[in-house]
Order: C-alpha cells, then sequence, then structure tokens
C-alpha cells in the first residue's frame, strides 16, 4: 500500500474519532465522555483510538479544533453572495442550534476546571471569530463606521452575536423555543442597528 492511501485512511479514521467524539458530548455530556463511549460511537477498534489519541484530554483537545473547523465550513458555506444581515444572522443562528456547537459549549464548560481545554479552546474561538467577521462583513457593513468594517462597532456586533447565541443554545437546554430564539435575534438586530444609526 502507498503512503498516500494509507495517510488518507489515517485522517479518515481520525475524523471518525473526532465525529463519535461529539456524539457522545451531545448525548452524555463532557462528564460522561470515555475511551469506550467515543470508541464504540465512532465504531473503530481500541488499537485505532488509542493509535490517534492516548488520552481522553487529547481526544476533547483535538474536537475543539474539529468542532471550529465544521462550524466554520458550514457558515462559509451557507453566507452567500446575495445574503441579507438579516438572513446571515438566521443562518449562523440555525447552525449554533446543531450538535456541533451543543458539543463545543460541553467543552467551554468544562475549560472553566481544565486548563489544557481552556488553553486549547483559544485558537478555536478565535478562528471562529474570524469565520464570523469575514462571513458577515459584506452584509452588514451599515454597522461599521466610516466604511471601516474592521472598526470598533463591529467588533461589538460580533462578540455580541457570539455571546447571544451562545446564551440561547444554553437556554434551549430548559425549553426549546426556536421561533422565540428568531425574535430575540431579530429584536436585537434591530435594536443595534438603530443604536448605530443614532450615535
Amino acid at each position: 500500500m502507498s503512503i498516500q492511501p494509507r495517510q488518507e485512511r489515517a485522517v479518515r479514521t481520525r475524523d471518525q474519532i473526532l465525529s463519535g467524539a461529539v456524539e457522545v458530548l451531545v448525548e452524555f455530556g463532557y462528564a460522561g465522555m470515555t475511551m469506550q463511549r467515543v470508541q464504540t460511537a465512532a465504531g473503530v477498534s481500541r488499537g485505532a483510538l488509542t493509535h490517534h489519541f492516548g488520552s481522553m484530554t487529547e481526544i476533547a483537545v483535538a474536537a475543539i479544533d474539529f468542532i471550529a473547523e465544521n462550524q466554520g465550513e458550514e457558515i462559509r458555506g451557507a453566507v452567500g453572495p446575495n445574503t441579507s444581515a438579516e438572513q446571515a444572522v438566521d443562518i449562523v443562528h440555525e447552525i449554533t442550534r446543531r450538535p456541533t456547537f451543543v458539543a463545543g459549549l460541553q467543552l467551554w464548560m468544562a475549560a472553566r476546571t481544565e486548563p489544557a481545554l481552556r488553553e486549547a479552546l483559544q485558537p478555536g474561538a478565535h478562528r471562529l471569530f474570524r469565520d464570523l467577521h469575514d462571513s458577515l462583513a459584506p452584509f452588514v457593513d451599515r454597522l461599521s463606521v466610516d466604511g471601516d468594517i474592521d472598526g470598533e462597532h463591529y467588533l461589538i456586533f460580533l462578540d455580541g452575536l457570539l455571546s447571544l447565541l451562545r446564551g440561547l443554545a444554553i437556554g434551549a437546554v430548559l425549553r426549546d423555543r426556536p421561533d422565540r430564539e428568531k425574535q430575540v435575534l431579530a429584536t436585537w438586530l434591530a435594536a443595534f442597528s438603530s443604536g448605530q444609526q443614532s450615535s
């Protein structure tokens, strides 16, 4: 067997394991994440699992990057050239209602007491922010100041959007109300926009 097919198979197996880890995070939470559960969800042998990851911490750290990459791809693929600001926010909201985002929240909560996770989260969080920045910039230029899309107002908009989406995702644990969430986001966007125009 040539080196390239072997490398491709290794990448597929690794992605399979990380997809399994996301499933486990969604179903059992970080506290219930075990090597056995990840192995079962991924459908791989114990040897394949331990070949790629020697511990649960290694899996969790790799899952952070895996989740960030998937979310970024989803955002970039879903927001098109004819998307309005309102539609773009709605698209991002739908993405944050998916299991991948829920799994990411589990890791965020665990990072509060685990320095290794906290450190690993930083690049993924920056990447998600950058993907949001680049994807939404063409549609929310009215939030910029003097055409400067990197202006402070736009960065506040992005920070606010991410904070609001995380809060809504946590609130959905008790009451899953997607229509109300859309109303909250639409009201926030309108209030933010009118505040910018009056400032």
